[in-house]
């Protein structure tokens, strides 16, 4: 290598490195703290948006339960925090991603003891309800979709697409119930049954929740559960909202539940950086951080 060649070389990684300090503060500016000040009355708020999920949150519209989680144990350690506001627009997604928001929701309540209130946008539908429950209060507009209390699972049946294709799957299994769901093959008596039972068994656990959360009559609850959805206005006359109202009036109503006189502040934190977008986005379409195994849905 020449003189001239390291030379260049030189100027290449020192050009990169300065390159590379500032888009760190770039994503720092993007990923930090907005709001945060010593502001003694601040309500915190979290947005639940799109489809629920386990998968770290890439470019594509889902709600990480990762990103949720680290966010609401962001909040918890701020006492300059009174309340906080989950706004969700969620058409729901996974149970088990569900059920981690929602019991990080209750871990928040009793951490801290402050009020959270639900404020609902355009949909909050099945694992957006589900997760929504966990608010001592839920507003929701009037034309808000919610409800489609139930759990689905899925499994295609590609066997004629294979066969005109011409490719034929070879199976080696450990257990009569390993396979389930292999698109080559029909579901055997036995494994619909299993699986029936399973769906079953999970949407007694939403079924459940409801009751506990919004003091219910299982009876009315089961009713309802049967999958269809409510605007608004139907899910306040059946007692699965509180009120009908917007974001802004359920800051409201959170101010007067924290005891809030005077001025409030909402902060939005613990944002994803611009960084972690490019690098989840890149892992996804690898399917690098994907969960193994059945996925049952609240939607």
């Amino acid at each position: 290598m020449t003189k001239t060649t390291k030379v260049i070389l030189g100027v290449i990684i020192a050009l990169l490195l300065v390159v590379v300090l500032l888009l760190g503060g770039i994503f720092t500016v993007i990923s930090g703290v907005f709001g945060m000040n010593e502001h003694p009355n601040q309500l915190a708020v979290i947005d639940i948006t799109g489809v629920i999920s386990s998968r770290q949150a890439g470019l594509s519209s889902q709600a990480s339960s990762m990103r949720i989680m680290e966010q609401l144990d962001q909040f918890k350690g701020d006492e300059n925090i009174k309340g906080l506001v989950l706004r969700i627009n969620s058409p729901g997604g996974s149970s088990a991603a569900s059920e981690a928001i929602y019991q990080e929701v209750l871990d928040y309540k009793e951490t801290t003891g402050n009020p959270v209130v639900v404020a609902m946008e355009d949909v909050a539908a099945s694992g957006g309800y589900y997760i929504a429950t966990a608010g001592d209060k839920i507003f929701a507009n009037s034309s808000t979709t919610t409800g489609s209390i139930g759990v689905i699972m899925q499994f295609k049946d590609m066997r004629e697409l294979y066969d005109k294709i011409g490719i034929r799957n070879v199976t080696f299994k450990s257990g009569d119930y390993k396979d389930i769901g292999n698109p080559d093959r029909e579901l055997t008596a036995e494994e619909e049954s299993f699986l029936q039972e399973l769906v079953e068994e999970i949407h007694e656990q939403f079924v459940g929740t409801i009751v506990k959360e919004r003091n219910l009559e299982k009876e009315k609850v089961e009713e309802l559960a049967d999958g269809r959805i409510f605007t608004g206005a139907q899910a306040k006359e059946v007692n699965l909202v509180d009120q009908l109202g917007n974001f802004y009036r359920a800051v409201d109503e959170l101010e007067k539940m924290a005891g809030i006189e005077g001025e409030s502040k909402l902060v939005y934190y613990g944002h994803q950086s611009l960084l972690d977008i490019i690098t989840t986005s890149v892992l996804s379409k690898f399917n690098l951080n994907d969960n193994l195994g059945f996925k049952y849905q609240f939607n």
